[in-house]
């Protein structure tokens, strides 16, 4: 049996090298693509990409069936490094279409047996939503020239992991953004650990759901140090907490815990765009100054001069909470390690 998540492993990567040569010496990506003899599912994405639009929009790329399949394969080839990513597909969180009105169930009917003759009670069922609107999560990485066009294993390898650890943490950041607003239950962690994490679980589990907690590193790296009895917990990656997945993500602030149901949070990401550029000029900062609001002046490199290349990954993805307990947020975390006597 042909393994489709194989064939389309390396699609994302071979897309890159193609458009930053196509750019270079300005051939069609069509004869690119036939001239370096990329995979099939490679060649009939970049044929297909002529005139009616581009890769690097997301949502007419989406459109495509190979591009479809290898936004898949790519993004479950992020590992833990997304915690939004790896929660969607373990099923902990809901997934649902992207623009679409959805609904979330905060109290369940309940039924009755009754004698014949008698009233049968009905309870109300609550429902509160919103729409699941399409949002867009750019990723940016900046890559020599050599290391884009070179087709060996090694710079393939290296190329394919500057991207997945770029496109996670810009959907991390994308995702908590989206999902914690000013009426979601936000504590001030304390010394014990015992009682904030009752906090949270009181605020949250309604005893019903799919729990799973988020931390931010250095948070991840306090629980792991738990000596407890209820760590288990990792701090990378995907783990487990007090028997609920536990994922650590750097898309949010350092200090942060979170807890989530996610059978009362929907999310999906849909597609990804793939962009690249040895004409830009970049400010090379991970908190950049030269925004549109308070624009400061700073020093940008010229990728053209320092033969680089720039490299846009788009991800389409959508996340709500569909009632205002879904999800509590604890801050302000520092406990001490516990060390057994």
């Amino acid at each position: 049996m042909q393994n489709h998540q194989a064939e389309f492993a390396g699609t994302i990567q071979s897309l890159v090298r193609a458009l930053a040569i196509c750019e270079r010496t300005g051939e069609p990506l069509s004869d690119v693509a036939d001239r370096l003899r990329m995979p099939a599912p490679a060649q009939r994405i970049l044929k297909a990409a002529v005139g009616a639009g581009s890769l690097g929009d997301p949502a007419w790329a989406g459109q495509l069936a190979d591009m479809a399949a290898a936004s898949s394969a790519f993004l479950q080839g992020l590992g833990g490094r997304s915690a939004f990513a790896s929660l969607l597909d373990l099923g902990v969180l809901t997934r649902a279409p992207l623009r679409s009105s959805v609904g979330a169930v905060s109290e369940g009917v309940v039924g009755a047996v009754n004698a014949e003759g008698q009233a049968r009670p009905v309870s109300r069922m609550s429902l509160s939503g919103d729409v699941l609107a399409a949002q867009q999560a750019d990723a940016i990485i900046v890559l020599s020239r050599e290391v884009v066009e070179n087709s060996s294993a090694a710079s393939q390898a290296f190329v394919s992991r500057q991207l997945r650890r770029s496109v996670a943490q810009a959907l991390d950041v994308g995702f908590f953004d989206r999902l914690i607003t000013s009426s979601t239950p936000t504590f001030a962690a304390t010394a014990n650990h015992v009682s904030d994490l009752k906090q949270m679980l009181d605020a949250v589990n309604g005893g019903a759901g799919r729990l799973a907690w988020i931390a931010a590193p250095d948070v991840a790296n306090s629980i792991s140090l738990l000596n407890d009895g209820r760590g288990g917990a990792s701090p990378e990656g995907l783990s487990e907490f007090l028997g609920l997945p536990f994922a650590v993500s750097p898309g949010i602030a350092a200090g942060t815990l979170i807890l989530l149901d996610g059978d009362r949070v929907l999310a999906d990401i849909e597609s990804l765009g793939v962009d690249t550029s040895r004409f830009t000029t970049l400010q090379m900062n991970d908190e950049p100054t030269m925004d549109a609001t308070t624009p400061t002046a700073t020093a940008v490199v010229s990728l053209w001069q320092t033969n680089s290349v720039a490299i846009k990954i788009s991800a389409l993805f959508g996340a709500v909470a569909g009632t205002d307990d879904a999800i509590a947020v604890l801050t302000d975390v520092a406990w001490p390690p516990i060390v057994s006597g």
